[in-house]
């Protein structure tokens, strides 16, 4: 957006994994991406929580056994660009039939 260049597209899409190493500012994929059962990268509800603060939302519902383990923003429905990353504490393990909202928010503060 500055000097001319095209910016990327907007990051609208959340996706979850299994990969349990720490979040390095050198990710720039989740370390094993879930595409199956409902738990595949989907296009979040995105808002503006208060200024610097941003909000990515969606109802995963799931058709069989998933585990999360991390997630992270995008800016694609599939490859694209990766804006964040975060690993959870644990496994979080769900059946056909359940369903979870991650919610993810990012606040940016200036230094």
């Amino acid at each position: 957006m500055l000097n001319n260049v095209t910016p990327p597209a907007a990051f609208t899409y959340i996706g979850t994994g299994t990969g349990a190493t720490a979040a390095a500012s050198t990710d720039t994929t989740l370390e094993t991406e879930n595409t199956l059962y409902g738990a595949g990268r989907a296009a979040a509800t995105c808002t503006f929580a208060s200024p610097g603060t941003s909000q990515w939302s969606y109802n995963f519902v799931f058709t069989d056994s998933v585990t999360i383990r991390e997630v992270g923003i995008f800016n694609a429905a599939s490859g694209g660009d990766m804006l964040l990353r975060n690993v959870l504490s644990e496994n979080k393990t769900f059946t056909d039939g359940e369903a979870v909202e991650i919610t993810i928010t990012n606040t940016m503060v200036s230094v």
